[in-house]
């Protein structure tokens, strides 16, 4: 085997560690910050993430937010049965979203570790 293939080989193992709880919470928190998402663990086992639709086009910004929101919500690994819900556009809260201005969406089911390192932050 040559050193190329030893150094891909490890690089691999490598990003195939699960991250930690705290790495977890962090990678949630940076992508709320960079999407323009606030977020907030209620009853400590939901994650709910929210997003003000406040500009001249609701109807662009609930689009960019329908396509946000689970990548955020796949940040939280899942470690029990659960479900997405909200405000998104698989539904009748599309309307509420856009009539109130507010895009709201929850995950049951992640990870309490991760949930609880997020609360801290």
């Amino acid at each position: 085997m040559n050193i190329d293939a030893i150094f891909a080989e490890a690089k691999a193992k490598e990003s195939d560690k699960k991250p930690t709880p705290t790495e977890s919470a962090k990678s949630i928190k940076a992508a709320c910050e960079r999407l323009g998402w606030r977020y907030s663990v209620r009853n400590g086992s939901i994650l709910t993430i929210t997003k003000c639709l406040d500009g001249l086009d609701r109807n662009a910004e609930f689009v960019a937010a329908d396509g946000e929101y689970f990548d955020i919500l796949s940040l939280l690994p899942r470690t029990s049965a659960g479900s997405d819900w909200g405000t998104d556009g698989g539904g009748i809260g599309a309307l509420t979203a856009l009539n109130g201005g507010l895009f709201t969406m929850n995950r049951s089911g992640g990870s309490v570790r991760v949930l609880k390192a997020l609360a801290k932050l």
